[in-house]
């Protein structure tokens, strides 16, 4: 519930309760301890309309949020660097960061945090590929109107699609449609994260980025 809510239930104002929440939530973070912290994810949400953004900051080790700031820029490093080295922290300890490809979150981290490698996540990256394969579809929905209200089928897990959609799909896959091969490329680099095995995940990457970059499709390339 948020305070306001709470505060109508029990008939409380919503300045005092903000003030008790303040206090223990300050008392239980003066005893955190991050010094045993190697691996943390960051990510942004939006909090109010009108692109106001704060950013968060987890212990990918037990899920736990560390840090929370204002914005989404590169400050919101330079922000959690200071609160963790508050709190028993070292820089150095870090060994990874999990974020999405925000210039500004690759450039904090490696002003802030040298040592720590990067590691883009699986549902901003398949994101992205989405959001290729969509533009693939409505470039060529004007020139084949098969394609027309067929957008979540395409961007939709396959074993997410209803029967309906199933043998939809099944019938536009044996056209020869751009939006067909955008879609296979798609469903290949899905596959990727199912390899446990570094060298065999290295070699299937390599051989996916080709076929991608020498797809001739401009969104996938």
């Amino acid at each position: 519930m948020t305070i306001t809510a709470i505060a109508g239930y029990i008939d409380e104002h919503d300045t005092r309760i903000w003030r008790v929440v303040g206090h223990y939530v300050e008392e239980a973070r003066s005893e955190e301890d991050f010094s045993t912290v190697k691996a943390v994810g960051i990510d942004e949400t939006a909090c109010k309309r009108g692109h106001k953004y704060v950013s968060l900051v987890v212990n990918l080790e037990n899920s736990k949020v560390i840090h929370i700031s204002k914005g989404k820029d590169a400050s919101v490093v330079l922000s959690f660097k200071e609160d963790f080295s508050a709190h028993k922290g070292e820089p150095k300890n870090i060994q990874q960061f999990c974020c999405d490809m925000s210039p500004a979150f690759i450039k904090g981290i490696g002003e802030q945090f040298p040592a720590a490698s990067i590691t883009f996540d699986k549902f901003h990256v398949m994101k992205i590929m989405n959001e290729a394969v969509d533009t693939v579809r409505r470039e060529e929905q004007t020139v084949n109107h098969t394609l027309k209200r067929t957008r979540f089928i395409w961007l939709k897990n396959p074993n997410n699609l209803t029967v309906l959609q199933q043998k939809q799909l099944g019938s536009l896959k044996d056209m020869n449609l751009k939006t067909v091969r955008a879609y296979n490329i798609k469903i290949s680099l899905s596959g990727f994260w199912s390899i446990s095995d570094p060298n065999v995940a290295y070699a299937y990457l390599k051989k996916w980025y080709f076929w991608a970059t020498h797809s001739k499709l401009k969104p996938i390339v």
